[in-house]
Formats: C-alpha cells, sequence, structure tokens
C-alpha cells in the first residue's frame, strides 16, 4: 500500500472506532489492531493519537463541507426559504448517504475534548453567522425579527433533525423530517 492508501486506511478505521466506541477508545493501538498493522506503521503516519484524531476530523470536515458547501445559503441570492430549503435537502441527504461521518461529529460535539469539540462549534457558528447574513439580506425578512436568534433556531432544528435521522431512522426517516423542516422553515420565515 503507498502511503497515501495507508493513511486513508487508518483514518477510516479511526473513523470506525468513534463511531462503534467513542472518540476516547482512539489509539495508536487501537488503530493498528483495527487495520490489522503494527504500531510502527501508524506511527510512520502519524505522530500520537491527537495527531490522528485531528487528520481523521480534517478529512471529515473537508468531506462534509464537499457534501453540504453548496447549499449553504448566500445573502442576497435567490429567495432564502428555498436557500433554506436546498440547505435542508443537501444536509439530511449528507447524514443519510454519510451516517457514519455524521454520527462521529456528532460524538466530537458532545466529545469532552475541548480542542475537537471547539472545532465542531466553529464550524456550527460560521454556518449560524452565514444563515443570519441571509436572512438580513432577505426582503422576506423585516427589521423586527431577532435574524441571529432566528438562524440559530434554524440551525438547531436542523441539526436536531440529523441527529434524529442517525439515531431513530425507524421513527424518524428521512422524508418525514424533510418535510417537517421545509414546514418549520414556511412557519418562522415570514
Amino acid at each position: 500500500m503507498s502511503p497515501d492508501e495507508r493513511r486513508e486506511q487508518l483514518l477510516d478505521v479511526v473513523l470506525e472506532i468513534i463511531d462503534t466506541r467513542g472518540v476516547a477508545a482512539v489509539s495508536m493501538d487501537a488503530v493498528a489492531r483495527g487495520a490489522g498493522v503494527t504500531r510502527p506503521v501508524v506511527y510512520g503516519l502519524f505522530s500520537d493519537t491527537d495527531d490522528i484524531l485531528r487528520s481523521s476530523l480534517d478529512r471529515e470536515e473537508r468531506r462534509a463541507m464537499e457534501q453540504v458547501g453548496g447549499a449553504i445559503p448566500v445573502p442576497g441570492e435567490g429567495d432564502v426559504v428555498d436557500a433554506f430549503g436546498q440547505l435542508i435537502e443537501a444536509f439530511l441527504r449528507a447524514v443519510d448517504e454519510a451516517p457514519q461521518r455524521w454520527r462521529a461529529i456528532f460524538m466530537v460535539a458532545d466529545s469532552g475534548t475541548p480542542a475537537f469539540h471547539h472545532r465542531v462549534e466553529h464550524g456550527r457558528a460560521l454556518l449560524i453567522e452565514r444563515c443570519a447574513d441571509a436572512l438580513r439580506a432577505s426582503d422576506r425578512v423585516d427589521g423586527s425579527v431577532d435574524v441571529e436568534l432566528l438562524a440559530h433556531h434554524l440551525h438547531a432544528a436542523l441539526w436536531g433533525a440529523g441527529r434524529l435521522l442517525l439515531v431513530r431512522p425507524d421513527t424518524f426517516p428521512l422524508e418525514r423530517l424533510r418535510r417537517s423542516l421545509h414546514q418549520f422553515v414556511s412557519a418562522v420565515v415570514p
């Protein structure tokens, strides 16, 4: 295996460990065992557990942005309700297509590891800021609306729907969540 292929294999193992056993279970030994290689192979590509976790988060953040980045509302472009509809579609489709990635992102967001928690929160804050900017630029939203708080509510609904799709897909299937979020956006954005 080339170093790049081995690196991807090891990062796949990290994702599997996070998904099945949680962030705290990731160690250089666990990754080596999961990949069927020796510890020196893992240490040849990553300096320590923090390095391999950071690399995994970098990769999954990049892939998550590839899935949803193009659907993030752009201030002043088109109807804001349609823009949020596109974000809903892209986000739910991303969670549905890559549940392991999104379970890991949710676990990292909930983890007690401050550096990793901060990274996910930073990404969420940027999304909320972009949503607020889109709301401010929309002619559908008047000056009496607290757009910052509305953006937080929209984000919370979207994030919560993603979590429900992952943990209770039989009760909250994709189509039910999609329909509910579209109704929510239509109700809260005048």
